[in-house]
């Protein structure tokens, strides 16, 4: 062969192609079109690399979890949180300055956005729980199978899917990937089932952000589901909150008695003379135009002080009114779940004191898990459950990525560019070079010896990487 590269370069040149090709990652890109009032994105070529999108991404062992692996390495953060903060740092912050912190965030970025705009809810759904699993890398993993994760001997109906989709960091998770308004809902039995093998789910909510009509992010919040907050869970955002009749109170002590029972309930107190503090003689959550309001905050201090202040002295404050609002079970979803209040307040019970054996006996005896119901909260419920906590939003539209390869346009236009462009044409004129036929005009020829001119060009821009990248102190964290 010519330009100095004999039959072993060629090899170990035709191999690496091959796998790279085989793995999904040559594929011709092209230049996005630039943003209104921008023209400097012409100047920069749209590259990186492609990750074929795959259902084996959650497979610890596969060929094409270690691909995706290789990218997400380089993202930190042993929690979603984290990693999503990694990646806004990138694309929003600009601080990054390792190549292999860039690559990785922007190729995180494409395929979560290609999930979302080429895939059904369903079929993205199943692909979004395999790259979670390879986001996080080591020991986490997609549960596809009915009784996947369960030991010997404590398989149930659905231990494992239908209710765990991954394990992440040695947590259950279960992962919905949303629209804005969408429910959480799920099968009331199965999650039964769950809790006899399991002590805990994490409901994973992914809902799409959108701007202008188009896809622009994507929304993180969680809850965990546990024995000891079942009820809590599944009850508490189901009742309706009714405002009962006011109550007027003449003696202290039963003040004291009906605040300590209804406190977390309270919505208004008044007193006949201004409280001690406050300049009012109505302290509520809820205002009139003609009194006078005080914060959540001021009266649970009220409440304190009224329970610490002396009989005699408060005597002197009477009489008192007091409203409060009652929980309504009958009509709502937890009486569709759990038929009678006396039935859920004695799995509620029995969750909170732990009796485990005993709440599943009773769980077992609900409509809901009789009848195989399904739940659903709506976003507000699923928010007001009380462990809920909103992770972040990750950036992952079009224009973001497109902004953020210009934002870095400089580094990989000289460093990572080349080496794609150059491995796209040592590609091209390889095959080129093996599938034509020699004719008159020395095409064959031609091609063996751009492909040679490809490989040293690739060599040169390859050494030249190495040496920029070796600069960069985040390499090797």
């Amino acid at each position: 062969m010519s330009n100095g590269y004999n039959v072993k370069h060629w090899r170990l040149l035709l191999e690496t192609v091959r796998s790279m090709e085989s793995a999904g990652l040559i594929q011709e890109r092209s230049t996005p079109p630039s943003p209104k009032g921008d023209t400097s994105a012409t100047d920069v070529q749209y590259f990186l690399p492609t990750i074929k999108i795959t259902e084996d991404w959650g497979k610890i062992g596969s060929k094409d979890r270690e691909i995706i692996e290789k990218f997400t390495k380089n993202i930190g953060g042993s929690t979603l949180a984290e990693k999503i903060a990694n990646i806004n740092k990138v694309v929003s912050d600009r601080t990054a300055t390792s190549i292999p912190k860039i690559l990785s965030s922007m190729v995180v970025i494409e395929i979560l956005n290609s999930v979302l705009r080429e895939f059904t809810e369903s079929a993205g759904g199943f692909i979004f729980e395999g790259f979670l699993a390879g986001l996080f890398g080591g020991e986490s993993v997609q549960i596809t199978d009915v009784g996947d994760q369960a030991a010997a001997g404590e398989a149930t109906e659905a231990s494992g899917k239908p209710i765990t989709d991954v394990v992440l960091g040695g947590r259950e998770y279960s992962l919905k990937l949303l629209g804005q308004t969408t429910g959480v809902k799920g099968s009331f039995k199965n999650m039964v089932e769950h809790f006899k093998v399991k002590d805990h789910i994490v409901y994973l909510d992914a809902r799409r952000t959108t701007a202008g009509g188009e896809l622009s992010g994507l929304e993180f919040g969680e809850f965990v589901i546990t024995r000891e907050n079942f009820m809590e869970v599944f009850m508490d955002p189901f009742l309706k909150s009714v405002t009962a009749q006011p109550v007027t109170i003449s003696e202290p002590a039963e003040l004291k008695q009906v605040l300590s029972k209804r406190g977390a309930s309270l919505k208004s107190i008044k007193f006949s003379k201004k409280f001690p503090g406050t300049n009012a003689t109505l302290c509520q959550y809820s205002t009139k135009l003609d009194e006078i309001r005080v914060s959540g905050e001021q009266i649970n201090n009220i409440m304190r002080a009224v329970q610490e202040m002396p009989e005699e002295e408060l005597a002197a404050l009477s009489p008192f009114t007091v409203v409060y609002a009652e929980s309504k079970f009958e009509g709502t979803k937890a009486e569709q779940l759990f038929g009678t209040f006396t039935l859920a307040s004695a799995i509620k019970q029995a969750s909170e004191a732990g009796e485990m054996d005993k709440l599943m006996q009773l769980l077992q005896d609900t409509p809901g898990y009789k009848q195989s119901k399904q739940f659903e909260f709506t976003r507000k419920q699923a928010e007001d459950i009380a462990n809920f906590q909103s992770i972040g939003t990750l950036q992952i539209s079009e224009n973001t990525l497109k902004q953020t390869w210009l934002a870095y346009g400089d580094l990989l236009g000289q460093v990572v560019e080349p080496i794609y462009k150059n491995l796209q044409e040592f590609t091209s004129n390889i095959n080129s070079f093996l599938t034509e036929e020699q004719n008159e005009d020395g095409n064959r020829k031609q091609y063996g010896l751009a492909a040679g001119n490809s490989a040293k060009e690739l060599k040169t821009a390859t050494d030249k990487a190495v040496v920029e990248i070796t600069k960069t102190p985040e390499v090797g964290e």
